[in-house]
């Protein structure tokens, strides 16, 4: 079958190194499994803007397992090769706030060249195009059906609706930037999205039929997730991050409300206080995200046990299954996911989990974890004590962790993708 597939969340992240995470791991990985399957004519676009194509086409470049794939490119091959200088030059000049002014008349005059060409990549070259098969966009907005072959089946991958149904855990206009890639829908689409809970609430807010919405589980990378062995390892990282040598309890995310995260910390300090618990560390693994303040309130509300809650900030790749595996227990006490990859690395990794019993988490954890309400702090401050002082429980729960995560793969998200694209064509 015929699949053009857009990797603009690719090249977005040559402009945003944070998107280098999350959304920019999915399209790579499942990029990668298309490419190797039999089922697949596989080809590459990048539609969303002008940016997301550069970005796009010098990924790819730097990049050999691509290289056989067609990218296709829109329609005026010259547009793109002036635009591309233009933003070149723009990108050598500071921000406003940087330059004088003659500068700044400068930068303007390249910013709008390059705006007046980006119409130009409207369309693409209708040559290039098959007359039938799949148009996939696995998070940006769809493209006008005028800008691609009228006859494909077109496919938007949706990971949430979070910023829709609960806009309380978000700054900003992401509400705004979720109902326009929402509204490139049409009743004639075709949706995955990456849990059962996502699509229940996706159907009841769109009105749209079920049958034409898929799920595709996502995975945890198996070269970057594992249970770590060796104990001078797991001690070296622990060094390099300045976490002591003592048993811990691991959370990873960004720090932001929805997460939770201040829930966690004074359940800690409750039970370090309570069962006058002298050797035991609470780790967070993550960057500031949005309205983080409430986390830091925790921490000084809780004077006395402060020094034993460790904040790393950013965490290598190469460093997180040492961290992971090395901790009595990993909780993620979250009001919200669209799916939750944290808890799936953590039980690749053999570590028992505690999450909130919401969303798509159970879905995620199964039967493998200790799920809570995400406001239990009784519950939560008992699952930990009983983690902390039953090491059978640990091994039981870490057995039970790795057989949960094996129900994930790459290749299994890419495998039901294109058991999806299957259904569209044969419809």
């Amino acid at each position: 079958m015929n699949v053009i597939y857009d990797i603009s969340a690719i090249g977005a992240s040559l402009y945003r190194d944070q998107a280098r995470t999350g959304i920019f791991r999915v399209v790579e990985n499942v990029a990668r499994e298309l490419i190797s399957s039999e089922d697949c004519d596989l080809m590459l676009c990048a539609t969303a803007s002008f940016r997301e194509l550069k970005g796009s086409q010098s990924y790819l470049e730097s990049c050999a397992e691509f290289s056989r794939i067609p990218f296709i490119f829109p329609k005026w091959q010259a547009a793109k090769k002036i635009a591309f200088k233009l933003d070149d030059n723009l990108s050598t000049i500071g921000t406003s706030s940087e330059i004088g002014l003659p500068l700044k008349v400068w930068r303007r005059v390249l910013y709008h060249s390059v705006k007046l060409l980006e119409h130009n990549f409207h369309r693409f070259e209708a040559s290039l195009l098959p007359e039938e098969g799949i148009f996939h966009s696995p998070f940006y907005s769809l493209p006008k059906r005028s800008r691609i072959s009228k006859r494909l089946k077109r496919f938007l991958t949706v990971y949430d609706l979070i910023p829709i149904l609960a806009p309380q855990f978000f700054g900003g206009n992401k509400k705004h930037h979720l109902n326009y890639i929402l509204g490139s829908l049409e009743m004639n689409d075709w949706i995955l999205c990456i849990s059962e809970a996502t699509k229940k609430e996706l159907c009841d807010y769109l009105k749209f039929d079920p049958a034409r919405v898929f799920i595709t589980y996502l995975a945890a990378s198996t070269e970057l997730f594992y249970p770590c062995r060796d104990v001078s390892k797991i001690r070296a990282t622990l060094a390099r991050y300045k976490i002591p040598d003592v048993p811990y309890i691991l959370s990873l995310n960004t720090l932001e409300p929805r997460k939770n995260i201040d829930h966690a910390i004074r359940c800690f300090a409750r039970l370090v206080r309570e069962q006058h618990l002298r050797d035991l560390n609470f780790v967070l693994v993550g960057p500031k995200g949005w309205d983080y303040g409430k986390v830091f309130d925790a921490i000084a509300e809780n004077d006395s046990v402060k020094d034993r809650i460790i904040l790393t900030g950013y965490v290598a790749d190469e460093d997180l299954a040492a961290l992971y595996s090395g901790a009595l227990a990993f909780v993620y006490p979250s009001f919200y996911e669209g799916f939750g990859l944290p808890p799936l690395e953590a039980m690749q990794c053999g570590v028992p989990v505690i999450t909130s019993n919401t969303s798509s988490l159970p879905e995620v954890v199964g039967e493998a974890g200790i799920m809570l309400d995400p406001r239990d702090e009784v519950g939560l401050c008992s699952s930990l004590l009983e983690l902390y002082e039953n090491p059978s429980l640990r091994d039981n729960m870490a057995k039970k962790s790795l057989q949960q995560a094996q129900k994930f793969s790459w290749q299994k998200c890419a495998q039901d993708t294109i058991s999806a694209y299957r259904v569209a064509l044969n419809s």
